[in-house]
């Protein structure tokens, strides 16, 4: 689960065997919604005498996001619409440290199991594949 954890740069969105609750509470600065960000900084805007240094990750921005953001920002009535702007790096470091055989392993369990729970499934569309509809 490490190798995985390491090759989703710590994201766990992608590992089937942690529950969802889990999974919205752990997320990394990209899977963060930043109107979540930006309200919760205007939440706290009466509790801060000048401005807040409020950091926004977005991960490939443009001019729409960008003002849709600071338009938004302005409608709570932020004084600072945006202090730094985080983007994703052009390129990330090598992953030395991941067992690439533990990763391929993992991924091909995932896929039998899968295909496992595909077969287990009744589709309507087909029923002449079906498991259960079949026998």
């Amino acid at each position: 689960m490490k190798n995985q954890i390491i090759a989703d740069y710590g994201s766990i969105q992608n590992i089937h065997s942690i529950p969802e609750d889990m999974k919205k509470l752990y997320r990394t600065v990209w899977e963060i919604k930043q109107r979540a960000i930006l309200k919760m900084a205007a939440d706290r805007g009466p509790f801060i005498d000048q401005s807040q240094s409020l950091n926004i990750h977005i991960a490939e921005p443009n001019y729409q996001k960008m003002t849709s953001m600071h338009f938004y920002g302005w409608k709570l009535g932020l004084k600072t619409g945006m202090y730094y702007l985080r983007t994703k790096p052009a390129a990330h470091a090598i992953q030395f440290t991941v067992d690439k055989q533990a990763l391929k392993e993992y991924s091909s369990s995932r896929q039998v199991l899968n295909e496992k729970q595909t077969n287990m499934l009744c589709s309507l569309d087909n029923k002449d594949a079906c498991i259960s509809c079949s026998g």
